[in-house]
């Protein structure tokens, strides 16, 4: 999918994105052991299971800075700023689509320790189900709240833009563990 249009999602085409890179995670990593899942390319480069816990990691606050948006809505002058809010929900959707060139550091609140257990792909298979579920129970008025990103606190974004950027960042490091597979020695 174009990065442009995952700022387009709907409600219903966010939770069907994220059912689709859930079951594509699967399908492609659920078959790996702890090895393959652990093995990387390079020393400074993430292994596929590092992919998944960064996902879980960052998918987790994101929800919960959404919930809390929801919850109380606008506390901070950045969240009163509307203009600003559309302005950071665009660029981070762009920014952390699948198909941008730059390299982006990991905030270190989402940042994967070197090695994971095996059953990640099950818990972000499971994670997404959950997010799923709850992207299908909130309306316009709720997807509308302005959130805080959970890593840097001047960005902020509507929760519609949230889910959004979730889809596109899950795609993001889906494709990126795929580039770690294609790279894996057959003996590993």
């Amino acid at each position: 999918m174009n990065t442009a249009l995952y700022g387009k999602l709907s409600l219903a085409e966010v939770a069907d994105g994220l059912r689709k890179v859930g079951a594509e995670g699967q399908a492609v990593f659920g078959g790996l052991d702890a090895g393959q899942l652990n093995w990387k390319p390079g020393a400074k480069r993430w292994s596929i299971g590092q992919c998944f816990e960064h996902l879980v990691t960052s998918n987790r606050l994101m929800v919960d800075a959404a919930k809390s948006a929801i919850a109380n809505p606008r506390s901070t002058v950045w969240q009163r700023m509307p203009w600003w809010s559309k302005v950071w929900g665009k660029e981070m959707i762009r920014t952390q689509g699948p198909k941008v060139g730059m390299k982006y550091t990991s905030p270190s609140k989402s940042t994967p320790p070197s090695s994971v257990p095996a059953d990640i792909i099950g818990r972000f298979v499971a994670q997404n189900t959950e997010i799923e579920a709850w992207v299908r129970s909130i309306d316009e008025a709720q997807a509308r709240a302005i959130m805080e990103s959970p890593f840097v606190k001047i960005i902020t974004y509507s929760v519609m833009d949230g889910v959004r950027l979730l889809v596109a960042h899950d795609w993001r490091h889906l494709e990126q563990a795929r580039r770690v597979l294609a790279a894996m020695p057959s003996n590993t």
